[in-house]
């Protein structure tokens, strides 16, 4: 996701200004887990503009 998606590569830069890399790839990598969870139990597409506005 990181590769393609330009929303996603600067939703991770303005958590390594917060934080390292390292931690900013970990809270990004549990969003998009907890977005596949809720995902797959409620049946539904991913939809990229929900995720990156909550």
């Amino acid at each position: 996701m990181l590769r393609d998606s330009s929303q996603a590569k600067y939703f991770v830069s303005k958590l390594e200004h917060k934080y390292n890399k390292g931690k900013a790839l970990g809270i990004f990598t549990h969003k998009l887990g907890r977005a596949i969870y809720f995902m797959l139990k409620n049946k539904e597409a991913f939809n990229m503009k929900r995720f990156f506005d909550q």
